[in-house]
Formats: C-alpha cells, structure tokens, sequence
C-alpha cells in the first residue's frame, strides 16, 4: 500500500485494527474533539484517515517501511491499543534525524497541540517523545 500525501496541515491516522468499528468511530471521535483546555482556542486535529485492510496488524517497523507518496515526517496510528484505551500512537518517520521508528502515544485531548506543532515545525517529534511519561504516554507539558 502506498500511504497518500497528506492534506495541508493534517496528519495521517493510519488504522491497523479491525477488531470493531464501534472502536474505531470512538478514537476518531476523540483523537479529533475540541477539547477546552484553556490554553489556547481549539479546533479539533486535522487527521486524514487511512483505512485498508492490508495495514491491518501492521507494527511501528512495518509502517517505516510503507512506501510514500510524499514526504512523510510521522504518522499518527490507531492500533489494537488505541480501541481500547483511546491513546493514539505516533511514529517517526523523518529520514534525516536517527531517530526512525521510535514512537509514543499520546491522550485524545493532547493530538491536536502535536499535530499542529509537527505541522508547523514549531516542535519537533523528539520534544513530545522526551516529555511521555514512563509508561510512553504523552499527557502533556
């Protein structure tokens, strides 16, 4: 499968469960709800979905290796985890760090402020990586 170029400004969710499309809907809903966190003004993530049945059960080296049909710096996943907890995973795929592969998760409230910042280039992967608690959760600053 080739994973698309993205929207300008969004992120891809790339789902590898199939398990229930209740689940799936549930960690969209969240991934991408407004949350009022007081911070600044919300709007919700911008995620493009990708959904086909050849990614299912696809893992974090698996999805380095998809090829592009752009430029691709990470992606956002909704695994077998992600349909039971709502955590979202991320996966870096920048070719020009040492850094390829590595991952963390992050709640549905915190997707948005990562995917604006990785699509503005005001912070990089490592930031919110380096900042997951210790069980690879990111929850915030």
């Amino acid at each position: 499968m080739l994973l698309p170029e993205p929207d300008d400004m969004c992120v891809l969710l790339v789902r590898t469960d199939y398990s229930g499309n209740s689940a799936w809907r549930a960690a969209v809903n969240a991934a991408t709800a407004v949350y009022d966190i007081g911070d600044f003004e919300r709007i919700g993530a911008c995620l493009q979905l990708v959904e086909a049945p050849e990614l299912a059960g696809l893992t974090p080296p698996d999805l380095v290796l998809l090829p592009r049909a752009g430029y691709l710096s990470h992606l956002a996943v909704a695994d077998a985890r992600t349909m039971t907890d709502l955590t979202i995973l991320f996966v870096d795929l920048n070719e020009y760090n040492e850094q390829v592969g590595r991952t963390f998760r992050a709640v549905p409230q915190e997707v948005e402020p990562i995917t604006a910042n990785l699509a503005l280039a005001n912070m990089d992967f490592f930031e919110f990586a380096d900042s997951a608690d210790p069980d690879g959760i990111f929850r915030g600053f």
